[in-house]
This record gives C-alpha cells, structure tokens and sequence, in this order.
C-alpha cells in the first residue's frame, strides 16, 4: 500500500507533463499557421446553360467549382451569387461586387470599397457540356431555341437590342417556353409600355405578374450574355 501510495504524485506529474507538451504543440501550430490561412472551401458542381458572359470575364457552358475565399459566404449563398450575376442583364454588378477575369472559364468576384478589394469566391471551369441547355437548380431552365429582335426597342425601362436572345424559366415558373415566346412578342410591339400587369426587374430582364411573381415570371438575356447594351 505504501507504494502505491507514493506512485500516485509521479503519475499525476506525468499527466500534468504531457498536458503542458500538447498545449506547447498546439500553440506552435497556431503560430506557425499565419492568419487566415485556413483551407479554403470547394463547392463543385455549379452548371452554366450556355456561353455567357458578365462584363469582360466569359464562362462557356459547362459545370463550375466555387472556391470559397471569404469566410462569411458557404456554398449556397455563392451559389446564389453567381447565379444572381450570371442573370444581371448589362454586366453592372450590385454593389459591392465586381468581377475580375482571369481567363476564359475563370473569374474572382470581389468585395470593392474605395480603392480596395477583399476576396470573395473564384470561379472556375471543370467540364465543358457538349452542348447548350438544359435545367439549373439555380438559374432555372434555359428554352431551346433563340428569340431574334428585329429593331431596337424599349420595353418600359430596358432597351432590347437588334440581336439574338435567350428566354429562361426561373425555377418554380409555371409558363411555357412558348408562351413566355408569345408574351415577349407582345410587350415588344406595345411601343414601349409594359402592358397591364405585367411588371420587370430591371437588373435581370425578369417579367412577372405582382399577384403571383414566382409562377408567372419569365426571363430575357441576350444570348452574348450581360453587358452594356
């Protein structure tokens, strides 16, 4: 008993040594890793409907991955952003995001405030598709098919120009590519007011009903993708 008794003390200094030696180790790895250089997130699997663009930077169908470079964001809030930039009609992101292109199929969306900018996520092309179309959970469904505007004209606050369109279903829209065809046949030939009523979001090119915004909406991008038209 007595030596039981005495070994006890030294077990515990042990126990007390190897605690001090992994507090000692996990403090070297923190100072050894610098400030925020933390593993950044990847989400994959984000899909483009067809070559687009937004300003200067091009994305060419095919599937994306999301590279996380801000800690606030996760993969379906980027997601979001990127479909949110991909549908913006003349290439002017909403504040405070900019895009920097780094090539075809790669780009970094940034934070700019004043002269500064902090990262966001990057982009980057994984897969090319072997052809256009198809169903995004984000962006919605893509019509087959073209829409040609003859003339340039204004519809309420956008200006369509001579050229080539695309015509997307959001997600949870109940219109038909064909009707959403017929409508935007009408509002181009009602000389310049959007009839009753029938409202757009500017930013998008998205027409849509107040009384039922989800269901009725449809969504015009010119097929060169977003930019100053």
């Amino acid at each position: 008993m007595q030596v039981l008794s005495r070994s006890e003390p030294r077990r515990g200094r042990i126990t007390v040594l190897a605690l001090v030696g992994l507090l000692a180790a996990m403090t070297l790895a923190l100072v050894a890793r610098p400030a925020g250089a933390a593993n950044p997130t990847t989400c994959p699997g984000f899909r483009v409907l067809h070559d687009d663009r937004i300003g200067a930077a091009t994305f060419p169908a095919g599937s994306y991955t999301l590279t996380l470079q801000d800690t606030s964001l996760d993969c379906r809030s980027s997601a979001a952003l990127f479909a949110r930039f991909l549908e913006d009609y003349d290439g002017v992101l909403p504040k405070p995001w900019v895009v920097s292109n780094e090539g075809p199929g790669k780009a970094s969306f940034l934070r700019a405030s004043g002269d500064r900018t902090t990262p966001g996520f990057l982009v980057e092309l994984t897969a090319r598709s072997k052809g256009e179309g198809g169903t995004s959970p984000d962006l919605g469904k893509l019509c087959p098919g073209t829409f040609t505007v003859n003339s340039t004209t204004v519809v309420g606050p956008l200006r369509f120009t001579r050229g080539a369109f695309l015509i997307y279903l959001p997600a949870g829209s109940g219109i038909s590519c064909n009707r959403a065809s017929v409508l935007f046949t009408r509002f181009l030939g009602a000389g310049g007011a959007l009839p009753a009523p029938w409202r757009v979001l500017n930013q998008t090119a998205t027409f849509y009903k107040p009384s039922n915004p989800k269901r009725s909406a449809f969504r015009i991008e010119p097929l060169s993708g977003a930019g100053r038209r």
